[in-house]
């Protein structure tokens, strides 16, 4: 019997120790994995918390500013609104993309019914907000704050350019910079827009840390036409926000919020269709 453990602890301890050594490198390459992955989203994480920041800041000064003068400064601001907004829609190529990406991304926005359930949740959070600060009305309505803010700052080339870089070369200087823009931009923002301005630092960090993760998978699709048509499907959504803001439409703007992502689909059927018939 003793021979025998012997030989059983003999021939079972290099086996001991390679699934040892196998575990141990699985639990390595598990880690290196978890710190890639946030490595990959760390510029999205600092535009989310710079945009936060922007927000607070900006809801500081708004509640020291005169009800005429906060509306005064949101006509400015939606002027200036339908002026990035007009820019961005120049860079569009192909008028039957845009018109096919608003068509089909508001049918799916309608039937999700996107505006109703932000508003909703908009709705429960301004309860809480009145309940908290006793009904005052300084600090503005949330939906209208949160949709326009985060459509604002996450409708652009920068968005998208800078979570590729982040996802395929762990270059985040882009959206670095674009962390600062969009504080400035953000705070001026929640001047006019309030309470709802800050959470929009929530949107655009899930938006480009989705971007950045599936950044392998979606950077053949997104070539420079596709990016292009992007940003002016998504600039048609500002102009429609900056008329709201200026109260001359009373646009859902919500529902059409797929839209800025159907030329990525639209594009690659077009490309198929002309590659089927050439």
């Amino acid at each position: 019997m003793p021979f025998l453990r012997f030989a059983l602890r003999v021939c079972l301890r290099p086996c001991f120790h390679a699934e040892l050594l196998r575990i141990g490198a699985l639990g390595a390459s598990v880690k290196m994995e978890q710190e890639g992955a946030s490595m990959v989203i760390l510029g999205s994480l600092v535009n989310g918390l710079a945009t936060v920041l922007g927000g607070v800041l900006g809801l500081l000064f708004k509640r020291k500013m005169p009800d005429s003068l906060g509306d005064f400064l949101m006509k400015g601001l939606g002027l200036c609104v339908i002026l990035v907004a007009v820019q961005g829609m120049v860079k569009g190529g192909d008028v039957v993309v845009t018109v096919l990406s608003i068509v089909v991304g508001g049918l799916i926005g309608f039937a999700v019914d996107i505006d109703g359930w932000i508003h909703r949740f908009g709705d429960w959070v301004q309860e809480k907000i009145d309940r908290a600060f006793r009904g005052s009305t300084a600090l503005g309505n949330f939906s209208d704050g949160f949709v326009s803010s985060s459509l604002f700052i996450c409708i652009g080339s920068m968005a998208v350019l800078g979570s590729l870089q982040s996802g395929l070369q762990l270059d985040h200087s882009t959206l670095f910079a674009k962390a600062v823009i969009d504080m400035v931009v953000v705070m001026v923002m929640a001047t006019t827009l309030g309470v709802g301005v800050p959470f929009s630092g929530i949107a655009v960090f899930a938006y480009e840390a989705a971007l950045s993760l599936g950044a392998s998978l979606i950077a053949p699709l997104l070539t420079d036409a596709v990016i292009n048509e992007m940003v002016c499907a998504g600039s048609l959504l500002l102009l429609a926000i900056g008329l709201n803001m200026l109260k001359l439409t009373d646009i859902k703007v919500a529902n059409y919020l797929p839209a800025a992502f159907m030329p990525i689909a639209v594009c690659a059927v077009m490309q198929y269709i002309q590659g089927v018939l050439a």
